[in-house]
């Protein structure tokens, strides 16, 4: 698939020579992805031979790393090498890293990423590393931009509103993004434009649980249904999925706000306190608390409902 635009957040690292590692975090972790996508696209298209390599917890417990990045290949110029989350890894896994980078191999490229983020921040300083933490809308937006021309390259026109909304859903990851795309563009086969419409059909209504009719009955304080909804919701829900729901949340709201859908408006004040919990719960789920995603959505939802 031919990539899009370099996404203004990696313009900067684009358009110079390739660093030997960089580090994404906060809200942009998931573009680790993307920021491979990017590098591969514009080393190809300048006829720079290039193997790219995403490595699992296994491949580093399985390989030595530091071996694998020092040999050279004779079928590439450069190997770009997308790790796991660093909050992952073995403390000796991110040392090794640590000690590469002090004096690292030209021919390599580490793509790193980190959901801790007072971890990734202390890691940022790493000798030989350029690292990013972008904010939500900005990884948002970046995302959006991907799919708008993912579904042109299928011959589909995707609206930027649908696009800003399908990255929400995914929780601002480019993995859980390019998954979904293509069951989207199945879905609306035959069709030139694809709608919010069929993102939901495809994306959301699957599951057991709609998380805008759960949203709704937050914002209407309904909180018999509204917890009814969130504990169906978290006996079938994976870690990533609270992602997911946050960012359902975040968009219900928003469309609220600018007067759209036929739920009714939201007051400012209601508004505001679910932003800052939505915030809280994104912060606490990133590593800022020890409980697990479903126990902090649970606590910050009868907050909210009490």
């Amino acid at each position: 698939m031919k990539p899009a635009d370099p996404p203004p957040i990696f313009r900067e690292w684009l358009s110079g020579d390739p660093a030997p590692a960089y580090l994404l975090y906060g809200d942009g972790a998931g573009l680790a992805g993307l920021l491979a996508r990017s590098w591969e696209g514009k080393l190809r298209g300048e006829g720079v031979p290039i193997e790219s390599f995403r490595w699992t917890l296994e491949d580093l417990a399985r390989e030595s790393p530091t071996a694998a990045w020092r040999s050279p290949s004779f079928f590439s110029r450069l190997r770009i090498f997308t790790l796991p989350d660093l909050a992952e890894m073995k403390k000796a896994h991110r040392d090794e890293i640590k000690a590469y980078l002090e004096s690292p191999e030209p021919s390599a490229m580490l793509i790193l990423h980190g959901t801790d983020f007072r971890q990734a921040r202390g890691f940022s300083n790493t000798r030989n590393l350029l690292s990013d933490a972008p904010r939500e809308e900005k990884a948002v937006e970046a995302l959006a931009r991907h799919a708008v021309a993912a579904a042109a390259e299928g011959g589909a026109k995707l609206p930027r509103e649908s696009a800003l909304f399908l990255a929400r859903w995914v929780g601002a990851s480019f993995d859980a993004l390019d998954a979904e795309i293509g069951k989207v563009l199945a879905f609306a086969a035959g069709r030139r434009e694809v709608t919010e419409e069929d993102i939901r059909a495809v994306c959301v209504s699957r599951g057991a649980v709609d998380p805008f009719k759960l949203a709704e009955t937050l914002v209407r304080k309904d909180g018999k249904a509204c917890l009814a909804l969130f504990r169906r919701f978290a006996a079938a829900a994976e870690p990533d999925d609270y992602h997911k729901l946050n960012g359902a949340v975040a968009w219900f709201l928003r469309s609220r706000i600018q007067g759209k859908g036929s739920a009714g408006g939201v007051t400012p004040r209601r508004a505001a306190e679910i932003f800052r919990a939505l915030s809280r719960i994104d912060r606490e789920m990133k590593g800022e608390s020890r409980l697990s995603p479903g126990q902090v959505y649970e606590i910050r939802l009868l907050s909210l409902l009490s």
